[in-house]
């Protein structure tokens, strides 16, 4: 009887061991699968398109009301907001990298995401001055996003100019030729 009840305890301390063995394992693989769900998203288009497409384009909104003579209307504040939220972003989103051919050398520069910065931090100054409805700081962000762009394309597209070249045809009438009423 003794032998037995030792048998069946060692039978019980294994099956609590098994047990606690298999939850461990389970978090363990719950929390790897979990791990891989959230891993990176690789940027699925070139820096150069994204640069095009969006960067150029939110730049130029950024400009062309800076350049404005005269007092900026309520929408015309809001379309600043919202082109300087896109260019914030973006300086981050150039960090990632993409399809591009060098893209991937681009973002190991400390020079490309010192630029990359930069743009973000004058588009968030577009951002201040359109909150605070500023031109002269609107002004100013506007400068220092060209001397942002200029410099990141002196640097690694110097072969390739900031305007034009690259563009599609089409995209000119979707961006900085903007009118008010009354001016067509």
């Amino acid at each position: 009887m003794e032998v037995m009840k030792r048998n069946f305890t060692i039978l019980i301390i294994c099956l609590l061991i098994m047990s606690l063995s298999f939850i461990a394992l389970s978090m363990s693989l719950a929390s790897k699968a979990e791990a891989a769900e959230a891993g990176e998203i690789p940027m699925p288009v070139s820096i150069n398109s994204l640069m095009v497409t969006m960067i150029d384009h939110s730049a130029h909104y950024i400009w062309d009301y800076a350049a404005l003579e005269d007092r900026m209307l309520e929408e015309e504040w809001l379309a600043v907001e919202y082109y300087a939220i896109q260019l914030a972003a973006a300086g981050p989103m150039l960090t990632l990298g993409g399809t591009g051919e060098v893209d991937e050398a681009w973002v190991q520069s400390p020079g490309w995401t010192s630029f990359a910065r930069d743009m973000s931090t004058a588009a968030l100054k577009a951002l201040n001055a359109a909150e605070i409805q500023d031109l002269a700081l609107l002004r100013t962000a506007g400068d220092e996003l060209l001397d942002s762009c200029l410099g990141c394309h002196r640097a690694f597209k110097p072969e390739s100019p900031t305007e034009g070249v690259i563009h599609d045809p089409f995209y000119d009438e979707l961006y900085h030729l903007f009118h008010r009423e009354g001016e067509i």
